[in-house]
């Protein structure tokens, strides 16, 4: 079974986290910013993109995520130039190369690739709000409750806001409306509680769920009453939480590895670059982790090996030059996710040392 090596897991305890909490710092900073009297307003007058802007889900906000990406970048880069050993032809004396962060391809993949991250997780969260003041506004709801279920209300024992859906993607602002809404009636909780043939106790039936609000609920549904108001304030701001670090996880698994292999990569380009190793010499080969949540068509790609300049073909229209390449594909960006999110492949790369450059 192959793994990843043990620099590139050293490297992931680092940037995994460090990605996640600069996400999550810019949400925080997103929820202090917004003009909630404003956002009450536009909701009231019907403006729901005047609503949106009143959000300020800014890219400016983002910038510690954008250094945290740079960063897994330029160590991979990095660590694949300090583990490379290019020995000089005539004497053996080891080449010792530095990786250029500044290079003009580096600089592009930095850019380019937290833009992408950046401009998504900005038009996602925009377009969330749309569905919920749409939602809100066909049912009725005040434009102040609307306006706080996306973006909480403030702990004054904290002058933070906590709650509201800002930060979360679709599938969890499903899970933490659907949760808020149910704990309100006995009918809700049972809605949320499956009760299992064999005897066995019941559970909460959505996963994602913390595991203090699972408790409240199952005490509601043992009692067959709704839930309490002090245990769904509570549930709301611990269940949001536990769903932003879900996401904020999810992204941090995501791009630390992009960012290591993109910068491996790089590494190896300029060590081309240099002249010291010729293209023709570096061969790539796909490494698997051969585990229960390997993709299949990476599980068969594992161990195929290319050219440096050749790509690999992991699924219908989507081509890479590396394990999470995210250049190649730009007309398929639906596949392209579908091989690249929360992916653990990595290329390994060898210098065919019969062809050193004489």
């Amino acid at each position: 079974m192959a793994y990843l090596p043990a620099d590139i897991l050293d490297a992931l305890d680092i940037l995994e986290p460090a990605i996640r909490d600069a996400f999550i710092e810019a949400i925080n900073q997103i929820t202090s910013a917004i003009r909630l009297k404003e956002l009450e307003e536009m909701i009231r007058a019907g403006d729901i993109e005047e609503a949106v802007e009143a959000l300020r889900i800014e890219e400016g906000f983002f910038g510690p995520l954008y250094e945290v990406q740079r960063n897994a970048y330029m160590r991979g880069g990095q660590q694949i130039l300090a583990s490379t050993r290019v020995r000089d032809p005539y004497d053996g004396s080891r080449f010792v190369f530095s990786f250029n962060g500044r290079h003009d391809r580096a600089e592009r993949w930095i850019r380019e690739q937290s833009s992408v991250l950046i401009t998504k997780v900005i038009e996602e969260q925009k377009e969330q709000a749309r569905i919920v003041i749409r939602e809100a506004a066909e049912a009725g709801q005040h434009p102040r409750d609307t306006a706080r279920a996306i973006v909480g209300k403030v702990d004054p024992a904290i002058g933070k806001r906590e709650g509201g859906f800002i930060g979360l993607d679709s599938r969890r602002r499903g899970v933490f409306q659907k949760v808020m809404a149910d704990m309100v009636t006995p009918e809700g909780v049972r809605d949320l509680v499956t009760v299992p043939r064999d005897g066995t106790a019941p559970f909460v039936t959505l996963e994602s769920v913390n595991q203090a609000t699972e408790q409240r609920i199952l005490r509601a549904y043992r009692a067959g009453v709704a839930a309490s108001a002090a245990d769904i304030a509570i549930s709301c701001k611990q269940l949001r939480n536990k769903l932003l670090k879900d996401r904020g996880d999810t992204i941090g698994r995501t791009e630390a590895l992009n960012g290591l292999r993109a910068g491996r990569h790089e590494g190896f380009l300029q060590l081309v670059d240099s002249g010291a190793v010729r293209r023709d010499q570096v061969r790539i080969r796909w490494q698997a982790t051969l585990d229960g949540s390997v993709r299949d068509s990476h599980r068969h790609l594992h161990d195929q090996t290319i050219k440096l300049g050749k790509l690999f073909n992991p699924g219908p229209g989507v081509f890479m030059a590396y394990p999470g390449d995210l250049e190649h594909s730009p007309g398929n960006l639906k596949g392209l996710a579908a091989n690249v999110i929360q992916c653990r492949c990595l290329a390994v790369y060898r210098i065919k040392s019969d062809l050193l450059k004489d």
